[in-house]
């Protein structure tokens, strides 16, 4: 079953059934579950679990919701479960978590693809075949210079028209529209309407990428009424 199909039929259960069925859930499906219910009832999903159990299933989450979750709960709590989790995706959390919820950085995700602009279509494959994110989420190849700036994106489909050995920058490129760190959540709304996009890239004050907020992550904000 889809994730929000689950998540409704999590929300419709009684306290009791509800926790069951939550808890008979595996890991990644727990997960992709929770990014779909209310904070509230993400609360009350796990209070009955202990932080390993809790942090087996953040560490399936998206990082950006993964940090909206922990961010609503007590600070103790919060870093128990931090605690229990890989080193690695502690710290991408951790780095979400200074920031503003209502912000283009409390929105994003730092689970994307970027290349150096020397990059070949084989070098976006096998990125994309190594990429332990959401595929389904990848829209865009980003592109950075040296020092880590945004020069240019290429949509995923110009990678099937491509050979291999081409440089992406060779392909037809997507329209580069990116936003500020600090934007406020109508700023990234009105650049997805104005734009058409399908993801935003977020840039820090040195222009350098740090996320990319998808298009689902506006859809959650819209709903929200925020």
């Amino acid at each position: 079953m889809h994730p929000s199909d689950i998540a409704d039929i999590l929300e419709e259960l009684a306290p009791a059934e509800r926790q069951a069925l939550f808890e008979s859930l595996d890991e990644e499906v727990a997960a992709e579950a929770l990014e779909e219910i209310k904070p509230k009832m993400q609360q009350s999903l796990i209070e009955s679990l202990d932080s390993e159990e809790v942090a087996a299933i953040v560490e399936e989450m998206d990082p950006g919701a993964a940090a909206d979750l922990l961010a609503e709960l007590p600070d103790e709590r919060s870093e128990a479960i931090l605690e229990e989790m890989d080193p690695e995706e502690r710290q991408e959390v951790e780095d979400l978590l200074e920031f503003s919820g209502d912000s283009a950085a409390g929105r994003m995700t730092t689970e994307y693809i970027a290349l150096p602009e020397t990059a070949t279509v084989a070098n976006a494959i096998n990125a994309l075949r190594d990429f332990e994110g959401d595929l389904e989420t990848i829209t865009d190849i980003y592109l950075l210079d040296e020092d880590g700036h945004i020069t240019g994106l290429t949509p995923i489909v110009q990678l099937l028209l491509a050979n291999s050995d081409a440089a992406l920058t060779a392909l037809p490129e997507g329209h580069l529209v990116s936003c500020n760190v600090d934007a406020n959540g109508r700023k990234v709304a009105e650049l997805f309407d104005k734009y058409n996009l399908r993801s935003l890239p977020v840039v820090d004050h040195d222009r350098r990428l740090v996320g990319v907020v998808h298009a689902e992550q506006v859809i959650a904000l819209l709903r929200a009424g925020r």
